[in-house]
């Protein structure tokens, strides 16, 4: 009987503990969500109005400069660490587009009463220099964590997402759209969605200022009633965006089966790539 030898051995060893951390790690993060769409609802934290006009901002601020905010909520990390579980879904699903690595993976596992509360905000390569690791800190423990902990978990997540298109824009900001007759339309697309954008800040800001003391009950949820106005801002923002956004043939349809046509439905992942950056929180 012929034994192998020890680098053959050594060899074998190394291709199946690769082998069974690619299969734990395939059955662990959630499949591609298919048909394709950012806010990923997975722990049902949202709203269908939450998700429809979260969903619909953050479509609208891809079309217009190409950068890709996905949101996935879970309830259970399997075993990864926050920022292990968000970069494999920025690998795994190739969130933000092949010529700019420009994704951006916003992970929540919300606290519940045998487990923390986790947060994690992973940037694609072509990110890095504008949203370093610290200013990914300063997000979660000053707009998401202060929010999570009054279970508030779409006032957080939205608040999130508002600096971080503040951020990615600054530092990539082509529209989906390129070509020469649509030049000028591009153009009044992306101003445009810098005015809505300060506006949505103006109504985020004024609204905690003004109701931190005034909270009231919605689904279970302990909410600031200037969340509201924040909802609100976010919608009118994505309908301003997304109205002549027109060049994406199919609507978006929410989990529930319901289309949204009319207002530009997201196109799909662009095989961006992921090192490891961002931050991670807990609460």
């Amino acid at each position: 009987m012929k034994f192998l030898s020890a680098d053959s051995m050594r060899r074998f060893a190394v291709s199946v503990f690769l082998f069974t951390i690619f299969a734990v790690s395939a059955f662990a993060i959630p499949a591609r969500p298919s048909p394709p769409r950012l806010v990923n609802d997975l722990a049902g934290l949202f709203s269908s109005d939450e998700v429809m006009a979260l969903e619909r901002a953050l479509v609208a601020f891809d079309d217009s400069t190409s950068n890709q905010i996905t949101v996935v909520t879970v309830n259970d990390l399997e075993g990864y660490a926050p920022a292990e579980y968000g970069t494999e879904i920025g690998l795994s699903w190739k969130v933000g587009s092949e010529k700019f690595d420009n994704g951006i993976v916003v992970l929540v596992k919300p606290k519940t009463s045998g487990s923390p509360g986790q947060v994690n905000i992973s940037v694609g390569y072509g990110l890095e220099g504008a949203i370093p690791d610290s200013y990914c800190k300063r997000i979660i423990e000053t707009e998401m964590i202060p929010r999570f902990r009054e279970n508030d978990y779409f006032g957080g997540t939205a608040a999130a997402c508002i600096v971080l298109m503040q951020l990615a824009s600054g530092e990539i900001s082509e529209p989906r759209d390129n070509s020469s007759d649509n030049v000028a339309g591009n153009i009044a697309k992306l101003v445009l969605g810098i005015l809505v954008t300060l506006i949505i800040f103006t109504i985020l800001f004024a609204g905690r200022k003004g109701n931190n003391n005034n909270n009231g009950k919605r689904g279970g949820r302990r909410t600031n009633s200037g969340d509201n106005d924040l909802l609100k801002g976010i919608i009118i923002g994505s309908i301003l965006n997304s109205g002549s956004n027109h060049h994406h043939s199919s609507g978006w349809s929410s989990s529930g089966g319901g289309s949204f046509g009319g207002f530009g439905g997201f196109g799909g992942f662009g095989g961006g790539s992921f090192g490891g950056g961002g931050a991670s929180g807990s609460w």
